[in-house]
């Protein structure tokens, strides 16, 4: 059964979108994703001093992720940083572009760094799935199976500029397609129409997705209350670049091993799920709190994200999700990503 979806394009029921985010390709939209341009002369140098990751030396058409910390080593937001032609890309969460654009201008003194924020003017998709690249390909003109992580293309689709890029997979691969509000249509209406093309999901479906893959999110599991070891951004943290903002507490917390919780990957028990911001008891004790549920379609499966003590934090382990004499079982899968 296939209803008809805001963007004119038919959506499959929740199951058959949660099978081909596993089988084969899906197409998501992506208004969670906000869009910064930052570009001048001192931006790959502003940018090292303000992030958790290596960035002078990103390359042309090279990206990687990073995190925007507090003085105190807390997340602000977890970005993607990618080296266009132009300028460089920053991927960040919707309601957070505005504050890091701020954030980026409060410590501009002299340098030559000009941020524009694209989250009104242009649009981002998502394709995921393990036959993400094949659809892609024959839309972007250009091979995207070896194209690296967080790494970026440039393509004209019909004529009109796309930004590619290589995304956290969830279900097997990912890509983010960014182009003008104005192209976006075509753009959905291209991906649709490829060979064995994308099937458009619901938000429902990727959430699913994404809790599956362990992927933490703004608002959810990326805020002030932790910082990035916790939510598991090692891949986002480089530990032989200089001084940034947050990195002595950052680097404080890995030399000393003084990590106490870890986000970890929760399946449910039965057909009730815990509400975000539940508490977590393992053994009669605290240990931390859900984040994020999820119901997975046609499967009876709820899947969840959570904080619990790094000493818990062990596929297997049984916790008790909820208060007073309403609980919820719930195992640990395994730490997120």
């Amino acid at each position: 059964m296939s209803a008809v979806d805001g963007t004119g394009l038919a959506t499959a029921d929740l199951a058959t979108q949660y099978r081909a985010g596993h089988e084969g390709a899906v197409l998501a939209e992506r208004p969670d994703v906000g869009r910064l341009a930052i570009d001048g002369r001192d931006a790959l140098d502003l940018l090292h001093r303000l992030t958790t990751n290596d960035i002078k030396g990103l390359a042309p058409g090279a990206g990687t992720a990073a995190v925007f910390t507090t003085p105190k080593g807390r997340i602000l937001d977890l970005v993607t940083l990618h080296r266009t032609a132009a300028s460089l890309l920053c991927l960040c969460a919707a309601g957070r572009a505005v504050p890091l654009r701020e954030w980026i201008e409060r410590y501009t003194f002299r340098e030559d760094v000009i941020v524009e924020d694209r989250s009104a003017s242009h649009g981002t998709l998502g394709v995921y799935g393990p036959r993400a690249a094949f659809v892609l390909e024959p839309v972007a003109g250009v091979d995207l199976s070896s194209l690296p992580l967080h790494h970026v293309r440039e393509v004209a689709v019909e004529g009109q500029p796309v930004t590619i890029v290589r995304s956290y997979p969830l279900g097997g691969d990912g890509f983010l397609l960014t182009t003008a509000n104005d192209r976006l249509a075509a753009l959905r209406r291209r991906l649709g129409a490829t060979s064995g093309g994308a099937v458009p999901i619901e938000p429902a479906c990727l959430e699913v997705l994404r809790i599956e893959a362990g992927m933490p999110a703004a608002g959810s599991e990326l805020r002030e209350d932790f910082n990035p070891w916790e939510a598991r951004l090692q891949d986002a943290i480089s530990l032989a670049k200089g001084c940034y903002v947050g990195q002595e507490v950052i680097a404080r917390l890995h030399t000393y091993k003084k990590v106490s919780r870890m986000l970890v990957r929760l399946l449910i028990a039965g057909e009730t799920a815990p509400q975000p911001g539940d508490p977590l008891q393992r053994e009669g004790e605290a240990t931390g709190n859900v984040t994020s549920v999820a119901a997975v379609p046609g499967t009876g499966r709820i899947v969840a994200l959570g904080y619990v003590r790094d000493e818990d934090a062990v596929a297997g382990t049984e916790v008790l999700a909820g208060t007073g004499d309403f609980r919820i079982r719930a195992t640990i899968e395994g730490v997120a990503r």
